[in-house]
Formats: C-alpha cells, structure tokens, sequence
C-alpha cells in the first residue's frame, strides 16, 4: 500500500546497518554452542513467563515444528530447558527454561553485551538518549500489536497456571 512505502523503504535502509553494528557482532558472541535461532528460544521463553509448549514457541518464533524440536532437543542436552508434562492435558509437553538458562542470560548481558559498547561509545550523549528513546518507543509498539499481546497473554497465563499447580 502507498501509505506504507516511506516507512517500508525506511525499513530496508536500516537492516544493513543494523546487521553491520548489531547483528553481525551479536553473532560473534554465541560461541558457547548456541546459535542465534537458540538464542531467540531461549529468550521468547524468557518473555512467556519461562514455559511455553513446543506448538507455541514454533508459532512465536516461525520456526517450523520439526526444527523446533531438534533445536529444543540441542537445548535439552546443554540443559537450558527442560520438557514436563502439562497438568492440565498429558498429551501437551511445556518446555521451560531451566535455572542454568536463567544464570546463561545473566552472564550474557553482564559480560557479552558488552559488544555493543564500541557502538554506543561513539555516540555523542544526545545521540545515546535519542537512541535509548527510539529503542524504548520500538519495544512500546512492538508490544502493543495484537500478535505481541496475545504472545505475552499466553505466556502469562502459563505462569499463572503453573503457580497454581505448585500450590
């Protein structure tokens, strides 16, 4: 559509720059045996409260389901998640993420984050806070859209359920 072309064009200007400055070094830092695709596992299980069943982390991530399952299954084995069975319905297996996952994404942002600091360095301080503004607002937006809400309902909901169960 027309209206969208300005920032569609915007969009695509921008994803070379971010790959160059973000991704690229990002990817540098995985080298303890997870990929990026893991990575995002492990954090779209982070933003659903810490569970979630297979079905769902494949639709959150668009990954198809037999690759979820291998990547779960490389996971499993580093022992960042865990499968249990679903209370509610012995046919649902929840993976969830494991107390080494949760010390893993600590030491992530404690020590590794620290990649993007070259970035951020050369940035004067009114381009930091724009830019911690710009970030803010994209975070606000994305969590705003129906997709982003039912995500984070669901993950909600499967804590919910999970707290009741242990009571």
């Amino acid at each position: 559509m027309e209206k969208y072309s300005h920032i569609q064009e915007k969009l695509l200007s921008l994803l070379p720059c971010w790959n160059y400055q973000i991704s690229k070094p990002f990817k540098q830092l995985l080298d303890e045996g997870i990929s990026l695709e893991m990575y995002y596992c492990l954090k779209t299980l982070e933003w659903a409260g810490g569970s979630a069943t297979m079905s769902q982390l494949a639709a959150w991530t668009k990954v198809p389901a037999h690759q979820m399952t291998k990547m779960v299954n490389k996971l499993v084995e580093q022992g960042l998640v865990s499968r249990c069975d679903d209370p509610d319905d012995r046919r649902i297996v929840r993976i969830r993420l494991t107390e080494k996952a949760d010390e893993y994404m600590a030491h992530f942002l404690a020590h590794k984050a620290s990649c993007f600091l070259p970035l951020l360095e050369q940035m004067s301080e009114r381009d930091l806070e724009e830019f911690s503004h710009s970030l803010d607002t994209l975070y606000r937006i994305f969590n705003r859209l129906p997709s982003s809400r039912a995500f984070i309902e669901s993950g909600r909901r499967a804590v919910q359920d999970d707290v009741q169960d242990n009571q």
